[in-house]
């Protein structure tokens, strides 16, 4: 049986493995030109976490603006996962993590548009991700 310490090492490898497969994944489709929010975000320098949290709201400001994406399409939060087990039928939190959803795919010159409009965000990661957006630096700072 593996002590709690060794548990905590392992999830934390997890975590640091799915953090950058989301890394590599963002940078490849922000790279083909339309992606979503949080792929822009991610591929600009924002942590995982954050950038999913922030990616409707930047949607939602985006589309106040009058911009409207250029594609949507549905995804799986979590590909390669299953849903709810026949065990675990009543965890809806499961069911919330692999649930399909959909995604609006924006251009980087949407994003630049609404970094223009005034927009900032509480969360200092985003806030610099739009400056730097909005001074006309290239987001993409952690692909290079």
């Amino acid at each position: 049986m593996a002590s709690t310490r060794a548990r905590a090492a392992a999830a934390e490898l997890r975590n640091r493995a799915r953090a950058a497969r989301e890394l590599r994944t963002a940078t490849k489709a922000v790279a083909t030109g339309t992606a979503s929010a949080s792929n822009h975000l991610m591929a600009g320098g924002v942590t995982p976490l954050v950038a999913h949290n922030y990616a409707a709201t930047l949607t939602r400001k985006t589309k106040s603006i009058g911009r409207t994406p250029l594609a949507s399409r549905t995804i799986k939060k979590r590909p390669g996962k299953k849903g709810l087990t026949v065990s675990r039928t009543g965890d809806l939190a499961r069911m919330k993590r692999h649930r399909v959803v959909p995604v609006a795919l924006w251009t980087l010159e949407d994003l630049r548009a609404l970094a223009l409009s005034g927009f900032r965000p509480k969360n200092t990661q985003v806030a610099d991700f739009l400056a730097a957006l909005a001074l006309g630096r290239p987001a993409a700072r952690a692909a290079a």
